[in-house]
């Protein structure tokens, strides 16, 4: 089909474009470090990096890619001295050789990167871990951005009686996804005519919505 042949033509020209491509000496060097000890994010990230250095062969002007790292479910270990911290500490050397290579690439201003998960964690233990839950928080850095604010509410009553306590710790969320994604939407050129149809559930909110100009400079 026409889709299908789209896509293998894609994917000849991306692997055309990137092959064998190097980063700069620094970067790779950071990367290799972190390959070494076979960090899955450092290895996306830096396929990332390699892919928006050929942004002009390419001939791309945008783009979104997406990054996983998994095994956060610790019912059994969430310390930071553990397995979770472990997984902290690798996303924060991978992004951190992003970040310096994006640099390097001068359009760190041009990036924007959001963290993201499908639930959160109890504010109370298990006995060994922690177990699922519902709000959480998470990070939207880049070169652009406005940094060093917390965005959204704050809850201020984390008692079982509390007004978005569930129970052991779940919190509903004061802030919905579509909060965040509106300013970075508006950011990657989504026209207002058409962010309904990018964030379909934005009317349903009323507060701790944020536009470009409150997350970014």
């Amino acid at each position: 089909s026409e889709a299908v042949s789209s896509a293998i033509g894609r994917k000849n020209l991306l692997e055309g474009a990137v092959g064998d491509l190097q980063l700069s000496p620094s970067s790779e060097t950071c990367f290799t470090n972190l390959e070494y000890l076979e960090t899955p994010i450092a290895l996306q990230l830096k396929q990332v990096a390699r892919i928006m250095k050929q942004r002009d062969s390419l001939q791309s002007t945008r783009s979104a890619f997406y990054v996983q790292l998994g095994s956060f479910d610790a019912h059994g270990d969430n310390s930071l001295g553990g397995w979770t911290g472990q997984l902290l500490s690798d996303t924060s050397a991978a992004l951190q050789c992003f970040v310096n290579d994006m640099k390097t690439q001068a359009i760190w201003n041009d990036v924007t990167i959001v963290s993201s998960s499908e639930f959160g964690r109890t504010l109370t233990s298990n006995g060994q871990g922690t177990d699922h839950a519902w709000g959480g928080n998470h990070f939207l850095i880049g070169g652009s951005i406005s940094g060093g604010k917390i965005h959204g509410t704050y809850p201020d009553d984390f008692s079982d009686a509390g007004p978005l306590n569930l129970g052991r710790g779940r919190l509903i969320p004061t802030t919905p996804w579509e909060g965040i994604w509106k300013g970075v939407a508006e950011w990657f050129g989504v026209e207002p005519q058409n962010m309904d149809a990018v964030l379909p559930n934005l009317g349903a909110f009323t507060e701790n919505i944020f536009g470009i100009n409150e997350l970014y400079k």
